[in-house]
């Protein structure tokens, strides 16, 4: 009887004519010269009739014969594309892979789905492709080509445009280059997508609207649907409500910018002095609506001035002298500033000759919000609240010896930030260290509305929360010691000494952060494990074993398995029944201990109660 590998079954046509005029005379032996059955999806060429339907008189199995039936693999490959055209399979034969002769049952198409390497095939699998299981893509519905669709288990046909398998939410709307705009990891949001790119580069504020807010949903087809092409925006009234009402044309950008409609600039397209007033100095500047508030009740907005002398300052401006100086202001000031000229006797007064020298934010104070009366009456100096109230209302009373006056913190640069160092802190009764020290002084000082500089707690629970009273041992932090186990650097990091516990860190537990066992964040609130937490494996790791190794109902995990990983190099097979000798040491695990059922979970069979040689061979 011929071995079963044999592919080569006559070597010369005499032969194989004798061997077939027996075959039809003997139909006993027929059974006996097949090497095997065929498989299922070759099973329509069996019998001695159809040999060279696959076998070459004289030669090998080739390529070309397989190929012949396998036409659309043999198109892939004329173009030299696919898998089987890569330097992986160029050059091999056809029977190297794919065997025959094994079976009815026998899978001619044997791979690793886990390992495969699918850029061989010409197209590399990015971002969530990588995650997805083979047959949610490579499915009847997404092959391309038609001939293909009705064989089953097929890898080929497939288009590698994303609408082949994706719906085109944009309903042709759009190009269908996909990855213009989104990547492979989710279709949402569309990193690649840039607006910059487009007719309408945003801007102002467009930068901070949602696109919803311009790209609005609806509904096309009976499906949802969104447009970003084809929508108008020539004119800012494509958009927006022209509040004007056409009055002043179409071409906003004359008063307005898009960072703010709100926010009227001086255009360079609008001219000014044809209105008989021309803007110079710091009016050129202004907001419009500064002057425009329709204070002379115009029923036009900006019109407000229309037919009215705007020369005179206080047409718009209160005079802050009372008219003590008469209405032409601008024998003092200019449009530049209110700052009086030096040219005049104002001007000219030095307020460093008095025993106030005006620094800082006093500089450009009014002079009326210090001098409420006559200006030159005496005015208390010698102290910040001499002028100024107590913002912080006596909280620094009490310790005048080191807070004396606001100077102490402040500076007439102005009241924030506080000039109050680290170093000063360093000398209060609460030193600052670790994060402390990168905390702004708000986060401590300011609470209800209110600074609060006094009367404030040093102990960590006095401004953070504990969140482990009442889980974890009063023993292991006494009085709510947070120093037990943090320190003021990070939260984080935990110096907590688990020997003190029943429970020594060994291994990878070492390097396991404390909330990976102790706190579940995924629960609200946050669920925390710390007293009477068992130390059983299985109360952490998940049993893969069932219950097979379990004494007493409990699984001894470190029996086979050590602390630095799950592998079983701690497990000698020579403490079983069953001591490995001879061939049985190279025999892989999985050669004996097979895949099984236990309470509707697949396990692994460890535990095999027969050793019998005819148990495992026939």
């Amino acid at each position: 009887m011929f071995n079963r590998y044999t592919h080569r079954i006559i070597t010369s046509a005499k032969t194989l004519l004798s061997v077939l005029m027996v075959a039809l005379s003997m139909s006993v032996a027929m059974a006996q010269l097949s090497p095997g059955k065929l498989t299922k999806a070759h099973s329509k060429l069996e019998g001695l009739a159809n040999c060279t339907q696959c076998h070459t008189i004289g030669d090998k199995i080739s390529n070309q014969k397989c190929l012949s039936c396998h036409k659309e693999l043999n198109v892939r490959v004329s173009a030299n594309k696919g898998f089987h055209a890569s330097s992986q399979v160029k050059g091999k034969e056809c029977i190297t892979c794919h065997s025959e002769h094994n079976g009815l049952k026998f899978d001619m198409v044997r791979f690793d789905e886990k390992t495969f390497n699918h850029s061989l095939t010409g197209y590399e699998l990015k971002g969530a492709h990588k995650s997805k299981d083979c047959a949610s893509c490579h499915k009847p519905d997404n092959i391309v080509v038609s001939s293909l669709k009705s064989k089953p288990n097929t890898y080929l046909g497939l288009d590698v445009k994303c609408l082949s398998c994706h719906d085109d939410f944009h309903q042709k709307t759009l190009a269908s280059d996909c990855v213009s705009c989104h990547d492979f990891n989710s279709f949402k949001p569309s990193t690649n997508f840039s607006h910059a790119k487009t007719d309408f580069p945003l801007t102002g504020a467009h930068k901070n609207v949602d696109c919803a807010s311009c790209h609005k949903p609806s509904l096309k087809n009976g499906e949802k649907f969104v447009q970003y092409a084809g929508l108008g925006f020539k004119n800012c009234t494509s958009c927006h409500k022209d509040e004007h009402k056409g009055q002043f044309g179409n071409n906003c950008k004359a008063c307005h910018n898009d960072e703010s409609f709100h926010k009227i600039t001086p255009s360079r397209s609008f001219n000014h002095a044809i209105t008989g007033f021309e803007l110079e100095g710091k009016h050129e500047n202004l907001d419009c609506k500064k002057c425009h508030d329709n204070r002379n009740g115009s029923s036009t907005n900006f019109q407000e001035f229309k037919g009215k002398d705007v020369a005179t300052c206080i047409a718009c401006h209160t005079d802050i002298h009372t008219g003590k100086f008469g209405n032409d202001c601008k024998s003092c000031h200019n449009q530049n500033s209110f700052k009086l000229k030096s040219t005049t006797n104002l001007s000219g007064f030095d307020h460093d000759k008095t025993n106030f020298t005006l620094e800082g934010k006093h500089e450009t104070v009014d002079c009326r919000k210090c001098h409420l009366t006559s200006l030159t009456e005496p005015l208390a100096h010698d102290k910040c609240m001499s002028c100024h109230k107590d913002y912080h209302q006596g909280d620094f009373v009490a310790k005048t010896e080191f807070y004396p006056d606001c100077a102490t913190c402040h500076s007439v640069g102005g009241f924030t930030p506080s000039s109050f160092t680290i170093e000063q802190h360093s000398n209060s009764n609460f030193k600052l260290d670790g994060a402390h020290l990168a905390t702004p002084c708000f986060a401590c000082h300011f609470k209800e509305e209110k600074w609060i500089f006094s009367k404030l707690g040093q102990q960590c629970v006095d401004c953070h929360k504990d969140i482990h009273d009442g889980h974890i041992d009063q023993k292991f932090y006494g009085n709510q010691s947070c120093a037990s186990c943090h320190t003021s650097e990070s939260w984080a990091e935990v110096n907590f000494d688990h020997t003190t516990t029943a429970f020594t860190l060994k291994g990878k537990h070492e390097k396991t952060s404390c909330s990976s066992c102790h706190m579940d964040r995924t629960s609200i609130p946050i669920k925390q494990e710390f007293k009477g937490k068992s130390m059983q494996c299985q109360s952490c790791h998940e049993n893969v074993h069932g219950t097979q190794f379990a004494i007493e109902g409990k699984t001894e995990c470190s029996r086979c398995h050590g602390f630095e990983s799950w592998d079983s190099k701690h497990f000698n097979h020579e403490n079983t029944n069953f001591k490995l000798e001879g061939e049985h040491k190279n025999i892989a695990c999985n050669k004996c201990h097979k895949e099984t059922y236990s309470e509707g979970k697949k396990v692994t069979l460890f535990k095999i109660e027969k050793y019998q040689c005819i148990d495992c061979h026939r």
